[in-house]
């Protein structure tokens, strides 16, 4: 029963609403109160019908050697990456770096539904993969590919995380698109034009027979979403990025504001009724590291004078590289089959690094200088590597009978060709004369490797679960 009390004098359009029935809308006029009476709101059955319960299910599921997560179990937000949702898993990492264990354990692959996501490279997934897109996450202890075929187990064993996708996701194209901007707080150590930006995109199509996926990443946050093997081999060349020399902390990875971006290509396909699996993929990827530094210490003699040490750098270190890579798999019969994964990457970078100090002694309330001067180092990389292993592998009839070769090869070639410069003045304090000591340096380096190993293996069956393998 509806009853209008002290409304002022109208025309008003009278609208009730209520989940699960249809919206009930009156044209009235107000004189005084009123009383509608008993207004009645049909069912909207179609809503009705249309809501339904289902269970989650278990939220971890635990086998012989897998441990499968339901994703819609862990609580994540639309804007979530795989990386977040790996964060909120029991037994599951990930490092700053973006470095992910499982249980203890590296994982060195991310596959989906078995297909592998960018060879070698798990932080490609982790980074750009939306994690709404993701139905479970199985981390899988997998034996070595020789040991799966010929059923006896070598040692060898990696641990990857295997995603499958939401139903819907393997029917079809679909994207995902992020971006955010923002500006530090002025006065807060940032000048104002401090700006920060991300941006990422995926787009893909994934059917049970194949899977193409495009990804875009770019920001200044220091959320490399690549693994930088330019820029590796590069650090490895200068030992490992070094620092300033004098006391400072600089030049280390994770340091200063690092820019990056990347756009990589990756394919995965089923083929010849199921006999041939073919994977590809290519990544371009660059980024700019910017350090300032500032650095005043003070030391305490026992004479009771202080050393006073102030200090500046400067740094910035670029990298660019390519990636390819390709994983091959052919049945030609039930008994013979091949194996081809091989992996290409090359590079080019440059660095610059400028640091100025100046050091004085204070004595009752007195400074006098004791040295200054500066350092400066730049350099130039380039660098190429590539690796990869070729599997040959027969059955000969008789269950457990089996032979297989295995090459594996790497080889690698990095130079670098840099200055290293410094000036410092000495004050003499008996002559007050100024001394100088002077570095001017050049270098060239350069490192090539080249790795080769063949293994042939022949596996009898003797009985029993027991195999001779020689």
């Amino acid at each position: 029963n509806v009853n209008l009390q002290k409304v002022r004098k109208g025309v008003y359009i009278f609208k009730a609403e209520l989940m699960g029935y249809k919206p009930l809308i009156k044209e009235i006029s107000v004189e005084k109160n009123l009383d509608l009476g008993v207004l009645k709101m049909a069912e909207d059955a179609e809503v009705l019908d249309a809501a339904n319960v289902s269970a989650v299910g278990n939220p971890i599921l635990v086998k012989k050697d897998t441990i499968e997560y339901n994703a819609a179990s862990f609580k994540t937000s639309d804007n979530d990456m795989l990386e977040d949702l790996l964060k909120k898993l029991p037994g599951v990492e990930v490092e700053s770096d973006g470095t992910i264990t499982a249980n203890g354990e590296t994982i060195k692959k991310i596959t989906i539904d078995g297909k592998t996501f960018f060879l070698d490279d798990p932080s490609l997934a982790s980074k750009n993969i939306p994690a709404k897109l993701i139905e479970r996450v199985k981390v899988v202890e997998k034996k070595s590919d020789q040991a799966l075929f010929t059923g006896i187990d070598d040692g060898e064993h990696e641990t990857v995380i295997d995603l499958t996708m939401k139903p819907g996701m393997m029917q079809g194209w679909f994207g995902n698109i992020m971006g955010g901007g923002g500006h530090d707080v002025p006065g807060a150590g940032s000048d104002m034009n401090d700006w920060r930006y991300q941006g990422a995109a995926m787009v893909g199509r994934f059917t049970d027979k194949s899977q193409i996926s495009i990804i875009l990443n770019g920001n200044n946050t220091n959320n490399r979403g690549f693994n930088d093997m330019a820029g590796s081999m590069m650090q490895g060349m200068r030992g490992g990025g070094g620092g300033m020399g004098r006391g400072m902390g600089g030049w280390g990875r994770g340091n200063g504001i690092t820019t990056s971006w990347m756009g990589g290509l990756n394919g995965a396909f089923t083929l010849l009724d199921d006999k041939m699996d073919l994977a590809g993929n290519y990544l371009y990827n660059g980024s700019i590291n910017d350090v300032m530094e500032e650095s005043s210490k003070i030391t305490y003699l026992e004479d009771g004078s202080r050393l006073l040490n102030d200090e500046t750098g400067t740094g910035r270190t670029m990298t660019q590289g390519h990636r390819f890579g390709m994983r091959l798999e052919h049945k030609f019969s039930e008994n013979t089959s091949i194996l081809f994964e091989p992996q290409f990457n090359f590079g080019y970078g440059n660095f610059n690094e400028f640091s100025n100090f100046a050091t004085a002694t204070e004595r009752d309330g007195v400074a006098t200088p004791t040295n200054e001067g500066y350092t400066s180092r730049n350099g130039l990389n380039d660098n190429w590597r590539t690796s990869g292993f070729l599997l040959l592998r027969q059955r000969l009839g008789k269950p457990g009978r089996t032979i297989s070769a295995n090459l594996r090869y790497s080889f690698s070639d990095n130079n670098m060709y840099g200055f290293n410069q410094s000036l410092t003045k000495i004050l003499d304090a008996q002559t007050a004369q100024w001394g100088s000591e002077i570095v001017n340096q050049r270098y060239d380096q350069n490192s090539k490797s080249t790795s080769l190993s063949g293994r042939l293996v022949y596996t009898e069956p003797l009985g029993a679960g027991f195999f001779i393998e020689t």
